[in-house]
């Protein structure tokens, strides 16, 4: 986009909007000029051109309408947060004694919930809920 719309004079800053789980473009941007005339040119010409087959809309805002945080972030490469990876080490983290006695106690504690509810709504269904403490996964030797 930089290198594109620098044609048309100096882009002082340009904002890509991007997807945060993919890093993909959202499909829209906003792009500053040195000089408001110059901005009017490129948006009166670039207005309805086709690009890597998208139709481009381009209008020219008033300074009054850009917000003050519109640019933050803009010129800066984009780096995709691996979440997947960030949810399973947090998964899997070695938990103390003390944490994984407060996991199991609130496994029992919505287990005894879940067979209230079952009562309550009337079905006739038993099953051996949850009471011998579950061993961790992974053991901690102090």
């Amino acid at each position: 986009m930089l290198g594109y719309f620098s044609q048309f004079g100096k882009v002082t800053r340009v904002r890509l909007s991007r997807s945060k789980r993919t890093g993909n473009s959202k499909g829209y941007a906003f792009i500053e000029f040195q000089h408001p005339e110059v901005a009017r040119v490129a948006a009166d010409a670039m207005d309805g051109y086709f690009i890597f087959k998208q139709r481009l809309s381009c209008k020219l805002m008033p300074p009054g309408r850009v917000h003050p945080m519109l640019f933050n972030g803009a010129n800066r490469k984009f780096k995709v947060i691996p979440r997947r990876t960030v949810e399973r080490k947090r998964h899997e983290k070695e938990r103390s004694p003390k944490e994984q006695a407060a996991r199991i106690a609130k496994l029992i504690r919505r287990d005894k919930l879940r067979q209230k509810r079952i009562v309550e709504a009337g079905i006739e269904y038993s099953y051996d809920g949850l009471s011998a403490p579950i061993k961790p996964k992974k053991v901690i030797f102090e």
